[in-house]
């Protein structure tokens, strides 16, 4: 981050390192053991399923990397990357899916992140055949290796998940060395929606306090799960060195210029000094095969006298049209 200006990283809970704490070599060898995970839905379409309709941006990228691009014929609003995603038919919100929307794709797999909903409209989609296949929650470089073999199982690829498992494994591997390295956990907030009131900051158990913890940051905001409103005085207390955002707020805001505007932002010295960070938000947050990848970039602007090296190219991070 040049002279830790504001920085742009394009595209693209709790989790404590060993140097990423529970990231070693025996917690490595068993979830490169290939798991047994249930599927829900007709015996009858469990052999390799040809129409794919998914919902979560994370699951999609998944499916992609898995090779199983091709098999995608419908996919919610959060599904982005890669960007030929964005072509396909939709199917709602993630969390407001639309049981017609599905049904019209006559899917023989119906491939869901573990916040899609509503139940109802799952429960009327099982109850009208769909097979569904809902992975359970990614937090953790841990679930994340689990949600890979979990959609390489529901798409009969059990050796191509394998390889994605093995591959975003080594990079945890790699990440974890890098930061353990590294002299210290810069204190960082990371805010959201910013709206006409106060800003949104990242508590626990959020997936952006898991992402700066990964980039060997330190979450100032401690008080609360999840994302409340929060002020200008608590900011202060909390002293960040970095705020991190998304590129979508930074840019509703108008840039760095207009978030340094918000009252409860604008008295921090992070902010005067332009130490601003705005990542795609797929990206940063989808939790999918690119998240090693997307920590390290978060790591090398809140390190900027770190000489973060690069993690290994892998053909997951390539926006490829379909």
């Amino acid at each position: 981050m040049q002279d830790r200006q504001t920085m742009m990283l394009g595209a693209g809970a709790s989790w404590r390192p060993a140097a990423i704490a529970g990231w070693g070599p025996s917690r490595r060898a068993v979830l490169l053991t290939p798991l047994l995970v249930p599927l829900v839905g007709r015996a009858s379409a469990r052999a390799s399923p040809r129409r794919v309709v998914v919902a979560g941006g994370g699951i999609a990228e998944i499916v992609c990397a898995v090779g199983a691009r091709d098999r995608i014929v419908g996919a919610d609003s959060t599904s982005l990357f890669p960007r030929g995603l964005r072509d396909l038919a939709r199917i709602g919100y993630l969390r407001n899916l639309s049981a017609e929307g599905v049904l019209s794709l006559a899917p023989d797999l119906l491939l869901l992140a573990a916040e899609a909903g509503p139940p109802s409209v799952l429960d009327q989609l099982r109850r009208a055949g769909v097979r569904i296949a809902q992975a359970p929650r990614i937090h953790d470089p841990a679930s994340l290796i689990a949600a890979v073999r979990f959609v390489a199982k529901a798409l009969a690829l059990r050796s191509e998940g394998e390889v994605v498992a093995e591959a975003v494994a080594n990079d945890f591997d790699a990440l974890a060395r890098i930061t353990s390295s590294l002299p210290r956990r810069t204190p960082v907030v990371f805010v959201l929606a910013i709206g006409g009131g106060a800003p949104q900051a990242a508590g626990r158990e959020t997936a952006a306090d898991a992402m700066i913890t990964l980039a060997a940051g330190r979450n100032v905001v401690d008080a609360y799960r999840g994302y409340r409103p929060i002020s200008a005085e608590y900011l202060l207390g909390a002293a960040p060195d970095a705020l991190v955002t998304t590129n979508h707020t930074l840019d509703a805001l108008g840039g760095a210029t207009g978030l340094a505007s918000v009252p409860a932002l604008s008295v921090l010295p992070a902010v005067r000094s332009g130490n601003i960070v705005s990542l795609d938000s797929l990206y940063l947050l989808g939790f999918g095969p690119r998240t090693a990848h997307a920590a390290r970039d978060l790591a090398d602007a809140l390190h900027p006298g770190g000489r973060i090296p690069p993690l290994p190219p892998r053909s997951w991070l390539a926006d490829d049209p379909l």
